[in-house]
């Protein structure tokens, strides 16, 4: 898609408030102790006031509109982090998931940078978050490393327990290191509950003379290591730059803590999908090929990035005086900023871009001609 240039004009420093963030989300506060347990109860809209003044039209040349800096498209890095444990042998869970993703490589732009982490790794230290920080592929553009992903997933197999966290915990510190830019993405695929590995939950042995001891025990080991799943997605989500968690598993993982984990890593499928644990995607075990390569395949049309990065000082721009305006060939017009991102624009976190939400970013998308321009200096446009 050729993008036009996007324009920035920027008001009077001195008067500029700086970019922070804030909404009450777990990826917009502060770091959170390696013990906490996060609390789920949303907030859609950030710190930065949004006055209700009703759908103003601003043309480009208004007075308040002096000065202007290009911006640009920022690219997509995919990280498939893919549960290979081996209750994934069942009902040909494992065959449905490599067949999904060769579909997925397949119908990807070669430009998209993907890689591939498995969990549990095969090597004796698959408990060990270190292990996962190097990803099975690295993240390189498909066209260079495609043979290489779909040879890995060609040559791997189901087996051991579900290290979730060392995966999760593992894949954000290969982020912390990454180096090329654009936006981060996981695509955590699995079947079932974490394990204890690389949490304070207590291993658990059967034991003949104490059934009930033995089960108590399991549903503890899982509460605490779900916990410390939805704590390492809160951290990556809100980091800068952050990750965010696209999340595809069956039932046996707990809608509700799958739910919560792609709500907290910023992909919930609508504004309010949190109520109805419905934020993630839902693989039956009857149905799941056929599951997954939907879930893939609206994955890949929101995970194309319609994040547009301003070559701007935030710290002198004023965040309530931000337009985008998109000219297809229906013609131009302002979009609103709309913080529930359901038709409009709104900041990434760390305000050093905006992103397009719902059709607002499939107008952009399906247009290969689309101009979009940022308008700094003018009041800030809100739904009316």
């Amino acid at each position: 898609m050729t993008l036009g240039a996007l324009a920035l004009v920027a008001c009077s420093p001195e008067a500029a408030p700086s970019f922070t963030t804030g909404n009450g989300r777990l990826d917009a506060s502060t770091a959170l102790p390696a013990d906490a347990v996060p609390s789920f109860e949303a907030s859609t809209r950030d710190a930065i006031p949004v006055p209700d003044r009703g759908t103003v039209v601003i043309s480009e040349d208004a007075s308040c509109s002096t000065t202007t800096a290009d911006a640009r498209r920022l690219p997509v890095n995919l990280l498939i982090v893919l549960d290979r444990s081996g209750s994934m042998q069942q009902s040909g869970k494992w065959v449905a998931a490599q067949a999904g993703l060769r579909t997925l490589l397949g119908r990807l732009d070669g430009s998209i940078r993907v890689g591939l982490t498995m969990f549990p790794a095969p090597s004796g230290a698959s408990g060990s978050a270190s292990t996962y920080a190097t990803p099975n592929v690295p993240i390189e553009a498909l066209s260079v490393n495609r043979a290489r992903l779909e040879s890995v997933l060609a040559g791997a197999s189901p087996n051991g327990g579900t290290p979730m966290n060392c995966a999760v915990e593992g894949s954000r510190s290969y982020f912390e290191r990454f180096t090329m830019d654009g936006s981060r993405n996981v695509i955590l695929i699995t079947d079932g509950a974490p394990t204890e590995e690389c949490t304070s939950a207590p291993p658990c042995f059967p034991n003949p003379l104490d059934i009930p001891g033995f089960l108590a025990c399991v549903m503890a080991q899982e509460r605490v290591a779900s916990d410390a799943v939805r704590v390492s997605v809160a951290r990556g989500a809100r980091g800068t730059p952050p990750i965010r968690y696209f999340v595809a598993g069956t039932p046996d993982a707990s809608d509700t803590f799958l739910s919560d984990l792609a709500f907290t890593g910023n992909t919930g499928r609508t504004p309010d999908c949190q109520g109805s644990m419905s934020c993630h995607y839902r693989l039956q075990t009857g149905t799941f090929e056929a599951d997954l390569t939907r879930a893939l395949d609206e994955i890949r049309g929101r995970a194309v990035s319609c994040e547009f990065a301003v070559d701007a000082d935030p710290s002198r721009v004023d965040p309530a005086r931000v337009n985008v305006n998109v000219t297809t060939r229906s013609g131009a017009s302002i979009v609103p900023r709309d913080v529930d991102h359901n038709n409009g624009w709104d900041y990434s976190p760390g305000m050093r871009s905006v992103v397009l939400h719902g059709p607002a970013c499939e107008r952009v998308l399906a247009d290969d001609g689309a101009q979009v321009r940022i308008v700094f200096g003018c009041p800030t446009i809100t739904p009316g």
